[in-house]
């Protein structure tokens, strides 16, 4: 599902699967339950395995990020040239770094 661990410098969201209407009910407790530390100041959210991104998946990350985006540097990581596409048609770039 999704994966959190925090180094020295980032606090790293790694998603396990795709973010879609079937899926993203259950990552978003999983993610409301986390408490994000203060520090560091840096987010990742690696989408290495997430082949496949809807607009629930969308609708729920631009949900998830916006609070944090006064308080935190947020970056995407690893996603596929597909769903780089539709977080970038949905301007989520404009939120946050999407590499």
């Amino acid at each position: 599902m999704i994966n959190y661990n925090v180094d020295n410098n980032q606090i790293i969201f790694t998603f396990k699967e795709d973010i879609n209407f079937e899926t993203v009910r259950q990552i978003e407790t999983k993610v409301r339950e986390m408490a994000i530390p203060q520090q560091p100041k840096e987010i990742i959210i690696d989408l290495k395995q997430v082949r496949f991104i809807d607009s629930t998946g969308v609708g729920f990350l631009i949900s998830w990020i916006h609070p944090l985006i006064s308080d935190y540097q947020i970056r995407v990581i690893n996603s596929s040239l597909p769903v780089k596409n539709i977080l970038q048609i949905c301007k989520l770039d404009t939120l946050v770094d999407i590499a």
